[in-house]
């Protein structure tokens, strides 16, 4: 469990980090608020529970709050608030203001641990619903909705990136599947679903997204430009052809084809649905032309 702990105050942050780290929780510190967000919205960390400084020189605690609340972040992080004061009126806009708990100081690391430890609780049941919601029950992978979710959360940070950079959007299908369910039957297809989902995820790197789209179809989002999206296809290609799929005592060959549309920062404000659209008529264009391959083509 990561605990962001933002506060201007050195001896304040070494006693934090005591009882996080007497909590067996993993500590991270921030010296301002504006580092803070800086850190959060760069994703340089994801923390799961933020403990935030009601007085800090450059913003205070509760526009700190009321800014990572905006934020659209995966996991909606546990804030605790601490203040010197005691009165009902700052902890009512502590708690108005998107805070989860309010502690006072001087701190009793007893109870500021036991607090830690209710907000860890309900980060990872936050956590499980999410997995829930989000998971292909066959493959394990990302399901359609969630796909998408993860296409436009990367879409987001690109076109706000200062950097001219590019990612790329692969639409991929399994080659002649039809014909899998149909000699092996259904169960041997689910089958082939899951180890080709497996191997997708092995080949890119964990924090790109892999989801299936439906049926034998998947979405994968790479933070690469043209050149790099062409290695990584390769790796793709040669990670599901290289292989036989073992169908209990039945070994079969599978192959895919994929469509890559490239995506420059400034057209990242496009819509999802126009990039989809481009990778899966490049899909379609390698399945034309015999399948077990690939295609890159730029947006416009």
């Amino acid at each position: 469990m990561n605990v962001l702990v933002v506060d201007d105050n050195k001896m304040d942050l070494m006693i934090i980090k005591s009882f996080v780290e007497k909590a067996e929780m993993s500590f991270i510190e921030a010296e301002s608020a504006s580092e803070a967000l800086n850190l959060i919205t760069q994703r340089t960390v994801s923390p799961d529970i933020i403990v935030v400084d009601w007085l800090m020189p450059d913003m205070d605690g509760l526009e700190l709050c009321r800014l990572i609340r905006n934020l659209n972040l995966d996991i909606t992080p546990y804030i605790i608030i601490i203040t010197a004061s005691e009165l009902i009126e700052v902890e009512y806009r502590a708690l108005d203001q998107g805070a989860d708990d309010f502690i006072e100081k001087p701190l009793d690391g007893n109870v500021f641990i036991a607090r830690l430890r209710v907000g860890a609780k309900l980060i990872k049941m936050q956590k499980k619903l999410i997995e829930l919601a989000q998971k292909d029950d066959l493959t394990g992978l990302f399901n359609r909705r969630a796909g998408i979710q993860s296409f436009e959360n990367h879409l987001s940070r690109l076109a706000r990136s200062s950097e001219q950079t590019e990612h790329c959007l692969i639409i991929a299908d399994i080659d002649h599947f039809k014909s899998i369910n149909d000699n092996y039957g259904h169960l041997m297809g689910d089958r082939v679903l899951i180890e080709i989902a497996k191997r997708l995820r092995e080949t890119i790197r964990p924090f790109e997204t892999v989801a299936r789209f439906g049926g034998e179809e998947f979405l994968i989002y790479c933070e690469a430009n043209r050149t790099q999206a062409e290695f990584i296809l390769k790796r793709l290609k040669q990670a599901i052809s290289s292989s036989l799929v073992n169908l209990e005592n039945e070994m079969i060959p599978v192959t895919m084809s994929f469509g890559c549309t490239i995506i420059r920062q400034y057209e990242a404000k496009n819509s999802p649905d126009s990039f989809i659209a481009k990778a899966d008529k490049l899909l379609y264009q390698v399945k034309d032309e015999g399948r077990n391959d690939f295609k890159i083509g730029a947006f416009n």
